[in-house]
C-alpha cells in the first residue's frame, strides 16, 4: 500500500471472478453485505478510507487475499480525493474518518455502499470456517498474535491491530482482535470468544462499568464457546459453562509453580492438561495470555505436542515492552500501555528485570485521562521516575482542566521524581539525565517516535 488509490497485491486469490458486477447483487434491496462480501464467485473492488491505520491496513490485506481488488487512501499518504472511489463496489471506512470526508460523500452521491471497519470485519470473518475472537480491556493484540503462533502449523489467517502481527493463511481459522470500543465486537459471531479481562475504558462511549459489562455479556452470547479469565470476577460471571483459565484453583486451565527464567516466564500447566510451559515473553500478564491460547487451542483439538513448541517461539509484538536498544546508559523500551492496569503490568514486568525504571508517558485522549486520572497517578507512581508528555488527543477536543500538568500534580503529591514537559524536544533532553537503568516510552499515540529518537540521539 503506497499511495491513495493504489491497489494492494492480491496475496492469495482462492476464487475466480465472474463478469457480473456487484451492483447486480446489491440492487434493489442490498441483499445484505454478507452475500456480496463472501460470495464464492464474486470479486469486488473495495476502497479503504483511512488505510494507514494498522488494523485497517491488515483488514485490507485480508480482503485482498480473499480475491478482492483493494485500494486505499489516507491523510498520511496522498490525502483523500473523491475520484478514488469511482468504479468501486464497496467503500470501507474507519471510525477516525469524519462523515464529511470527500470520498464518503462521493460514495453516497453515486450510490456506492459504505460500511464501517468493524462491520466489515464481522462480514469478512463470516467467510471463514472457524473464528476465534480475543476481547478484553488489555492484552488483545498480544494474545491474538500469540494465538497465530500457536496455530502456526494450521496456517491461520490472523488480523491484529499491531504492525507485523497479522498473517494471511487458509480459510480454516480466522483469529482476530475483538474491540470493545463502541461495542464493535458485537459485529462478530465467533466460534470461540476469549475474554482476557474486563475493566472500565472508553468513557467517551460507555457511561459506566455497567454499560461495559453489558456489552461484554452481549459479546459472550454471540459466541458458540466462551473462554474467560476465571480470576477476573466480571469475566467469570459473563456466561454459564464458560471455559476458564487463570491462577486460581477453580480454573480449567491453571498455572502453578511460575518461575522467572532469564527474564521470561515458565509455569506448570495443570487442570484439563498437564505440562511444563516455557514462554519467550516476560511478565505475569503473559502467563494469563498463554493460558488463554492453550485453552483455545485445546478446545479446537490441537495437541500439546503442537501447542507448546509454537507457544515457546512467540517473542512478542511491536510496542508491547519492545526493546529498542541502549542509550545514555539506559535500556530503552516502547510500550502501548494507555490504561492504568496496562501501565501497572508493564512497570511490574520491567522491575522484575531492572533495579530502577523510568516511564515517559503520553496520556491517550482527554476523556480517558479525566475519568481515570486518580488511577493513572497511582499506576505511574510505581515507576522510579515519571515524565509526562502532552495528551494525545486522538479523536477528541480538549477538556478544560484536563492536562498532563494536572496529572503530574497528582503524582508529585506522592512521588518526588515526577515531571511534565510541553514538547518532545524538552523530554528528549531531560531523558538523558534520568539515572534509572531502564526507560519505557509508553502510550498509544506517537510517543514511540520519541523512543526511536532517543536511541538514535546518542
Amino acid at each position: 500500500m503506497t499511495a491513495s488509490g493504489t491497489a494492494i497485491p492480491q496475496i492469495q486469490n482462492e476464487r475466480l471472478c465472474t463478469g457480473f458486477g456487484a451492483y447486480d447483487l446489491l440492487f434493489p434491496i442490498f441483499l445484505s453485505l454478507n452475500a456480496v462480501i463472501n460470495h464464492k464467485t464474486i470479486c469486488m473492488k473495495i476502497h479503504f478510507v483511512g488505510i494507514s491505520g494498522v488494523s485497517m491496513h491488515a483488514l485490507a490485506v485480508v480482503a485482498a487475499s480473499r480475491g478482492h481488488t483493494v485500494t486505499g487512501s489516507d491523510r498520511d499518504l496522498n490525502g483523500h480525493d473523491p475520484k478514488n472511489v469511482d468504479g468501486c463496489d464497496l467503500v470501507v471506512y474507519t471510525d477516525a474518518v469524519p462523515q464529511d470526508n470527500c470520498e464518503l460523500v462521493r460514495a453516497r452521491e453515486t450510490g456506492i455502499p459504505i460500511i464501517e471497519r468493524a462491520k466489515y470485519l464481522g462480514e469478512l470473518g463470516a467467510s471463514y470456517d472457524n473464528v476465534i475472537a480475543v476481547a478484553g480491556c488489555h492484552g488483545k493484540s498480544t494474545t491474538s498474535a500469540m494465538l497465530g503462533e500457536v496455530f502456526y502449523s494450521r496456517n491461520p489467517t490472523v488480523h491484529v491491530g499491531v504492525a507485523d502481527g497479522s498473517r494471511i493463511g487458509s480459510t480454516k481459522y480466522f483469529i482476530t482482535e475483538a474491540c470493545e470500543y463502541k461495542a464493535n465486537f458485537l459485529h462478530l459471531s465467533p466460534d470461540i470468544g476469549i475474554v482476557l479481562n474486563i475493566g472500565f475504558d472508553h468513557p467517551d462511549f460507555y457511561h459506566d462499568m455497567n454499560e461495559m459489562v453489558s456489552a461484554y455479556s452481549a459479546f459472550g452470547r454471540k459466541c458458540k464457546k466462551v473462554i474467560v479469565n476465571g480470576d477476573d470476577p466480571l469475566a467469570r460471571e459473563l456466561c454459564q459453562n464458560a471455559v476458564t483459565f487463570g491462577l486460581g484453583e477453580h480454573n480449567d486451565y491453571r498455572a502453578t509453580d511460575i518461575k522467572n527464567e532469564n527474564g521470561y516466564r515458565s509455569f506448570m500447566l495443570v487442570g484439563k492438561k498437564q505440562a511444563r510451559v516455557r514462554l519467550s515473553v516476560a511478565g505475569e500478564h503473559n502467563v494469563y495470555n498463554a493460558l488463554a491460547c492453550i485453552a483455545a487451542a485445546d478446545v479446537c483439538g490441537l495437541k500439546l505436542s503442537e501447542i507448546l513448541p509454537n507457544l515457546a517461539k512467540f517473542g512478542g509484538v511491536k510496542r508491547r515492552f519492545e526493546r529498542k536498544g541502549i542509550a545514555f546508559g539506559k535500556t530503552v523500551f516502547t510500550d502501548y500501555a494507555h490504561h492504568p492496569d496496562e501501565i501497572s503490568a508493564t512497570i511490574k514486568t520491567a522491575k522484575e528485570i531492572f533495579p530502577s525504571v523510568a516511564v515517559v508517558f503520553q496520556p491517550h485522549t482527554y476523556s480517558r485521562t479525566q475519568s481515570l486520572m486518580n488511577e493513572f497517578a497511582l499506576a505511574l507512581s510505581q515507576a522510579d521516575t515519571v515524565v509526562l508528555a502532552p495528551i494525545f488527543s486522538a479523536r477528541e477536543n480538549p477538556i478544560d482542566g484536563v492536562t498532563s500538568h494536572a496529572l503530574c500534580r497528582k503524582i508529585v503529591s506522592v512521588k518526588e521524581r515526577a515531571y511534565c514537559f510541553d514538547t518532545f524536544c524538552e523530554i528528549l533532553e531531560f531523558a538523558r539525565t534520568i539515572p534509572d537503568k531502564a526507560i519505557i516510552f509508553m502510550g498509544a499515540g506517537n510517543i514511540n517516535t520519541l523512543a526511536d529518537a532517543f536511541v538514535n540521539a546518542e
